[in-house]
């Protein structure tokens, strides 16, 4: 029997991977995003402005990864974009699970997400945590452009 698993990764490759991966998941209206040319312990991927970002945060220390929308503008802005998304809150759990959280965060922020046990950074979580983004980005994008349009 042939094993699916291959070699962990270092986190940088991992989430490299994962945003080229996430791409050829979305159809081609939701292909388009950018990605910061610095990768560390996070990746964001943006359409327009970097400060509404998705964000794929791998914390070893905690031995867990944030998948995530953030709003990082400013206050006012965050929070309309948070009550916007929390009015359609079940909507959005029925599509991506009872443990997709929408709330405030820090410094004004705000942010819809997942947090997920950290798992050795292998092609089977790179999978896991791909259809997980890709769900999370053919939900929610189309909801904020709407409200954007």
């Amino acid at each position: 029997m042939t094993s699916t698993n291959s070699a962990p990764m270092k986190t940088r490759e991992f989430l490299e991977v994962l945003a080229d991966l996430v791409r050829q998941q979305l159809p081609p209206e939701l292909s388009d995003f950018q990605t910061p040319s610095r990768v560390t312990s996070l990746i964001k991927l943006y359409y327009g402005q970097p400060s509404t970002h998705y964000e794929v945060w791998v914390q070893k220390r905690r031995k867990e990864v944030e998948v995530g929308l953030h709003f990082e503008a400013d206050p006012e802005s965050n929070f309309g974009q948070l009550e916007m998304l929390s009015q359609r809150s079940e909507e959005i759990r029925a599509s991506l699970g009872p443990e997709f959280e929408i709330g405030e965060w820090d410094r004004g922020w705000t942010r819809a997400h997942e947090t997920v046990p950290l798992e050795p950074l292998d092609d089977d979580f790179l999978v896991e945590l791909s259809f997980k983004l890709s769900a999370m980005i053919r939900t929610l994008e189309p909801i904020l452009r709407q409200d954007s349009g």
